[in-house]
């Protein structure tokens, strides 16, 4: 065999080592990016299980919270950390799948959960209203997307109250996906 068989032997070997490392690391990156999103799940639905077992240990104080009774100021303390526990999720995950693409739950699922939260009961519109937590200067939520989740969660509560102008819906759903 002269040198220039085997310097295009040599080559082809090459190639083909090329394009097997290419396919070899596109396999790893779709199995990161599985074990990503069964992380991600993963993660949502233990801060749901969270969530829930904080409302059901607290139950009487967040249905009341929720009504718009009135609370002493232990309870407050307790349903405005189970408001912002909820508010944060919310709004991490809509961040995430706005980001991304890739949730549990889409974007529009997770502003008209929020909105409605908003709409059909009127502590948790007090507690939204309170907080403060939107994309204002000093807000408790310093995120560059904070003020389009604003405006979205305002757009929807605004057509949720043309839909439904006197909401009655069970207490027992407040801050229930």
């Amino acid at each position: 065999m002269n040198s220039a068989k085997l310097h295009d032997w040599l080559q082809l070997v090459g190639m083909v080592a090329i394009v097997l490392s290419l396919l070899f690391v596109g396999l790893q990156l779709r199995q990161s990016e599985h074990a990503a999103l069964v992380d991600l799940t993963e993660s949502s639905v233990t801060r749901g299980v969270e969530m829930s077992t904080l409302m059901s240990e607290n139950a009487d104080v967040w249905l009341r919270a929720c009504a718009g009774e009135e609370l002493s100021s232990p309870e407050w303390i307790i349903a405005n950390n189970i408001y912002f526990r909820y508010f944060q999720g919310n709004f991490n995950s809509w961040i995430r799948y706005e980001a991304t693409g890739v949730g549990p739950l889409d974007s529009s699922f997770l502003i008209d959960a929020f909105a409605a939260n908003i709409h059909r009961y009127p502590g948790f519109r007090k507690m939204a209203l309170s907080w403060n937590a939107w994309a204002e200067r000093g807000a408790r939520v310093d995120h560059p997307l904070a003020e389009h989740y604003k405006e979205e969660v305002f757009r929807r509560l605004s057509e949720l109250e043309k839909e439904e102008p006197n909401p009655s819906a069970d207490i027992a759903w407040c801050g229930i996906r």
